[in-house]
């Protein structure tokens, strides 16, 4: 049936539909904006009595004896579709099985995938006999439009979801429904379902496994939740119930229905300044100085946002963004932005932000759960009470290094200085939300159990860094040296200065030495792919215009520039100690950043180069990489992917002896 055949036919019989005047609110259960309607017409599925005498008793409501006169079917294959006579959204549909048989969707998952095709712009549901269903004794699905039901939302309980092709779907649903336990006496494992197209041949399903069909308050409120409370509408039959349903109760309730997993919130610093300018899409409602979405298709928008802030990409946009804004007056008069979310949701926009929406599924996949392992680990390093690393700044010495223990309002900021993160607007394609969906919770983990402080940079340049070179003075095993290559070739030690020569004065062999435009454009955003040299590069400065530069930069007036010397090379041939010798002062910088920061009018690409001088008194700075190179290297990643890795390949090629787990 095309969208315009279904809107026909429901408009035919909306007369004969009782559906009253309903009152709606918004309530929050773990940082997800979830529906409460109040709907006294659904008393009757909502107060059902669903033991074995009761159903017994009484007539079956969906055979055709039963149905109301003017609910005229439409037929297909052994199932007649109906308008809904009580209907909880507009467009509600019900479709039944000709036969009196019981609900059991084992042998039915086809016909509900194929139904989600035939039903243009529906999604197609299912509650299970002890999972929602008032008629568990004869066979139905549901559907409702799909604006309605969004099934690309974070959950606050588990949930499998499965995304492709009908046969791709139907595969995935059965194996994990297959693995599901069943209660004693019972014909199915408890569950509810949705189904969804999305092209021609293009499918997205979700299964939400139950530990009961109601929770425990039910005498007490009488919310009975199906596959639409379980999917984001909660529906009340009476006000009390109605004015009831907070998102204490609603914690209550799925509690005991479903299996709780406890998403993990994050607060991510968006801008500072003396004015913030905001709009928003939808209805929010405030809260003291924060502003939560009354539903899940919300956005704000905040203008003039600084991305790449000290980079040479930076630039403003204006950026659109889900969950709840917080805007936080400070004492200097500013106004910072902080957008609070589901890790999951901030994920997505995170792999879009920093490489490209359209890298490859195992890409994506794998970055999925490198940043959520890093934020994960740093919120919790954030709060313990491990005493921090001092810095040193003396006279002659800096050696300074930048983290997240620079944010104190907000867990980490939105740009490169923690993770780039650019709102809702860089999530334009469906292989990001099956990355984020398809790694739901998985982390990486070091033997002694502990969440890995997982690292990404643009280009490793063909070794990879220690953690301990680029940051505080901590060695982690699983960050270690190693080539960015398949198989066992040794690496030289860059630590050596001869041997850093030669390897950076070469091209070797590396998964991220030579990638095509293809790939490139999978990793990098328009902004990035300003620069076309990434594995190997020169930068030349005149004698005047070198000591300027870090005269500008460093705030430190060496005078004229005699030498720059490296003192200490780490595990790839980066410099984290380097000599600035100058006709009024000598002084040692460190660590890779900071050098980088005095190098360049933004940053140099890597701190990984050697020192030419010109015949002129000027300078070459031959160099290798993009960025720190420790962790997953995105451009190797992209190539990995490109050559048929899988995610799991990818991970533990740049985290050595790391563990993939679930952290919830």
């Amino acid at each position: 049936m095309t969208r315009r055949e279904i809107e026909d036919f429901v408009s035919g019989q909306i007369g004969m539909v009782k559906m009253p005047e309903m009152k709606e609110k918004c309530v929050t259960v773990g940082g997800v904006p979830w529906r409460v309607l109040f709907n006294s017409e659904r008393a009757r599925s909502t107060r059902a009595s669903v033991d074995k005498a009761s159903i017994a008793a009484r007539p079956c409501f969906l055979c055709p004896d039963n149905r109301f006169e003017w609910q005229r079917p439409v037929s297909w294959r052994n199932y007649d579709i109906l308008v809904n006579p009580y209907p909880v959204l507009s467009g509600h549909l019900t479709i039944v099985a000709k036969e009196h048989i019981g609900q059991a969707i084992g042998l039915r998952l086809r016909d509900m995938i194929d139904l989600a095709r035939e039903l243009d712009g529906y999604t197609v549901f299912y509650n299970g006999p002890h999972s929602g269903a008032s008629a568990p004794d004869h066979m139905h699905f549901q559907a409702v439009p799909e604006t309605w039901l969004n099934l690309h939302r974070c959950f606050p309980f588990e949930r499998y979801y499965v995304s492709g092709s009908a046969d791709e779907v139907e595969s995935g649903l059965r194996s994990y429904i297959g693995q599901l336990d069943i209660v004693a006496d019972e014909v199915e494992p408890r569950l509810n379902a949705a189904v969804k197209r999305m092209g021609d041949d293009e499918y997205e399903a979700i299964v939400i496994p139950r530990r009961e069909h109601r929770p425990s308050c039910y005498e007490r409120v009488h919310i009975s939740p199906g596959a639409l409370d379980m999917f984001g509408y909660v529906v009340a039959t009476s006000e009390s119930d109605f004015d009831a349903a907070d998102s204490c109760l609603l914690e209550e309730i799925f509690d005991d229905v479903a299996f709780r997993r406890r998403v993990p919130v994050v607060q991510v610093g968006i801008m500072t300044g003396p004015r913030v300018s905001y709009k928003f899409h939808g209805p929010y409602r405030r809260e003291g100085d924060s502003f939560y979405p009354e539903r899940e298709d919300c956005e704000f928008e905040l203008e003039n946002v600084a991305i790449g802030i000290g980079f040479h990409w930076e630039r403003r946009e204006n950026q659109r963004f889900k969950g709840i804004l917080r805007l936080l007056d400070n004492n200097d008069g500013t106004t910072t932005a902080i957008n609070i979310l589901p890790v999951d949701e901030y994920l997505q926009s995170v792999i879009s932000s920093e490489m490209s929406a359209h890298a490859s599924l195992q890409l994506l996949k794998a970055h999925a759960v490198i940043s959520r392992s890093w934020l994960l680990a740093q919120i919790a390093h954030k709060s313990s009470t491990v005493p921090k690393f001092e810095m040193e700044c003396t006279p002659d010495r800096l050696i300074k290094w930048y983290d997240h223990d620079d944010h104190d309002l907000f867990d980490v900021c939105a740009d490169d200085h923690c993770q780039r993160y650019q709102g809702a607007a860089r999530i334009d394609r469906q292989a990001v939300y099956d990355a984020v969906q398809s790694t739901l919770g998985e982390v990486l983990m070091d033997s002694d159990g502990n969440l890995c402080d997982a690292r990404f940079s643009k280009c490793c340049g063909g070794a990879f860094e220690e953690f301990e070179n680029c940051w505080e003075p901590v060695h982690h095993d699983y960050l270690c040296a190693a080539r960015d290559i398949d198989g066992k070739q040794s690496l030289p030690d860059l630590t050596d200065e001869a041997n850093a020569r030669e390897w950076i004065l070469s091209r070797p062999d590396a998964f991220c030495s030579a990638p095509d435009d293809g790939i490139l454009a999978q990793v990098l955003n328009n902004y990035d792919r300003e620069t076309s040299d990434f594995y190997r590069w020169t930068v030349s400065y005149g004698a005047n215009e070198l000591s300027e530069l870090i005269k500008s930069r460093s705030g430190v007036d060496f005078g004229d520039i005699i030498d720059l010397i490296p003192l200490r090379r780490g595990t790839s041939g980066r410099i984290y100690e380097l000599q600035i010798v100058g006709s009024k002062r000598i002084m040692t910088v460190g660590k890779e950043l900071e050098i980088r920061k005095w190098l360049s009018t933004s940053h140099l690409y890597s701190s990984a180069f050697v020192v030419e001088h010109r015949a002129d008194g000027g300078w070459l700075l031959h160099g290798a990489g993009w960025g720190h190179g420790v962790g997953l290297c995105q451009i190797g990643a992209a190539v990995m992917g490109a050559k048929g890795f899988e995610y799991k390949d990818i991970l533990h090629h740049y985290f050595k002896d790391a563990e993939i787990k679930r952290a919830y």
